[in-house]
């Protein structure tokens, strides 16, 4: 099936203040590369181990029983494990290395354990997307929100085109492909910085293991943005995300696929850092601040 009339996918909220906590630590990690037109982007680097490349690979043949001469007249048949169930839709599989560097730096939360803005989105091919929608609301999913606001999460594709999206109730999609490469896409429309954890299917971008919001990730600069590439191997390099069969997705290979199809994003807040007045300007934006002609500097009533 296909979806028609999907609206480019962007994902976005307006921060909220965190409360301080003195008992945080400083984080580490550093940001991956820069969307295009960017400046670069300098950031956390993990207290944790990167990712292992993990590939359990299957059996080559899981019909096929093995004899051993075990004893003279006698033979034994090796256990086979049953065939892998098939799970229809999307995962995200552990792709080529590609480069990503990051460095170390300075960062302590204004709260240890609560982003003060989380955001997720869901994905899935195009037919599981149409299934989903009939199943949650009997009817065709809706256009995906395209608005802005002061943080932004957006998945795009490998030239760094927003993917199609759609809206089923209160949930964003992107539509993706078996095979694709994919980013996610970050951006900070405010005057301070912010610590970005991204987990996809439930792991942790940076170390793959479960996603916790006590772990550390990348640092985004005000008024920037950068891409995170996959799950990251080293300080220079990491495993691409690319859609895949849930079979072949890292998080089902690992045992921990009950999650899989979604991303999520939290930022955290710095610490000493208010920026209620900031996102008190942009929520008052005036589109067309200016109703009527003004007179110029020195004018009087005369008109002279």
């Amino acid at each position: 099936m296909k979806i028609h009339n999907l609206a480019a996918l962007s994902l976005v909220a307006l921060t909220a203040c965190a409360a301080k906590s003195s008992s945080d630590v400083a984080s580490r990690i550093g940001a991956p590369e820069p969307m295009s037109g960017a400046p670069t982007i300098t950031g956390p680097a993990t207290a944790s181990a990167a990712a292992p490349a993990v590939h359990a690979e299957r059996s080559a043949n899981n019909s096929a029983a093995r004899y051993d001469d075990a004893a003279e007249g006698e033979a034994s048949v090796s256990s086979v494990p049953p065939p892998q169930e098939y799970k229809p839709g999307l995962g995200t599989a552990y792709g080529e290395q590609r480069f990503s560097s990051v460095r170390s730096v300075q960062f302590r939360r204004a709260n240890a354990s609560s982003p003060s803005t989380l955001l997720s989105l869901r994905y899935n091919d195009a037919q599981g997307v149409q299934q989903m929608a009939q199943w949650k609301t009997g009817g065709s999913p809706q256009r995906a929100y395209n608005q802005s606001g002061a943080l932004s999460v957006t998945l795009r594709d490998e030239s760094g085109a927003p993917l199609p999206g759609a809206q089923i109730g209160g949930d964003t999609y992107a539509v993706g492909e078996t095979g694709a490469r994919y980013v996610i896409g970050v951006e900070n429309n405010t005057a301070q910085r912010y610590e970005v954890l991204a987990s996809v299917d439930g792991l942790d971008v940076i170390d793959g293991g479960d996603a916790d919001f006590n772990k550390r990730g990348y640092v985004i600069n005000p008024y920037t943005s950068f891409v995170i590439e996959g799950w990251r191997t080293s300080d220079d390099t990491v495993a691409a995300f690319r859609f895949s069969d849930i079979q072949d997705s890292y998080a089902e290979r690992v045992g921990k696929g009950r999650n899989v199809g979604v991303v999520g994003v939290a930022f955290f807040q710095e610490e000493g850092i208010n920026n209620s007045d900031e996102l008190r300007r942009r929520d008052t934006a005036d589109p067309f601040p200016g109703r009527y002609t003004p007179p110029p500097p020195g004018y009087r009533a005369n008109g002279y």
